[in-house]
């Protein structure tokens, strides 16, 4: 029998019982002690003041991380791409977004398939529930990749987290 990473998290998760967070204690401006977070839906947020912050950031007070890397979000997600590829996902987060315009955020995971790697894009509203999921290209950076397609589809994207 073989067995997925997503498997292997989810068995282990619910063997020591965690609860959907990922906050904890973590001090969000662990890279500069005392900055004040940054709220990303302030006129004017550059790309660079996100990475600048990064992970001391906040979506109408609420920290973002909070908000869209809980479990529940993060499973819900990748459901989603599983329906869309109508096979196991097996793959790793590696993009986040938020769309102004839309008041949505984008998930973009690297998807590793048989034959090679797709990605997976994940449409959440700002409570982590899906509104649509995509599949294609060669990863999230690779040629026609998740990335492209979002910088394409959304022209006021405001990337969060590249990885």
């Amino acid at each position: 029998m073989k067995i997925t990473k997503r498997q292997l998290r989810r068995i282990i998760k619910e063997s020591i019982n965690e609860q959907h967070t990922v906050g904890g204690n973590m001090a969000r401006d662990m890279f500069n002690p005392g900055q004040t977070p940054l709220e990303i839906t302030e006129k004017g947020v550059t790309r660079e003041q996100v990475s600048d912050h990064w992970p001391n950031v906040l979506y109408r007070g609420q920290d973002v991380m909070d908000l869209m890397y809980d479990d529940r979000t993060i499973s819900l997600a990748e459901d989603a791409i599983e329906r869309e590829l109508g096979d196991r996902f097996d793959g790793q987060e590696a993009y986040l977004a938020w769309i102004p315009s839309k008041d949505i955020f984008v998930m973009g995971f690297d998807v590793f398939l048989a034959d090679g790697m797709t990605s997976g894009l994940v449409e959440l509203d700002p409570r982590g529930r899906v509104i649509k999921a995509a599949t294609g290209g060669k990863g999230m950076y690779g040629p026609d990749g998740g990335y492209d397609k979002v910088k394409k589809m959304y022209p006021d994207v405001l990337e969060l987290r590249l990885d």
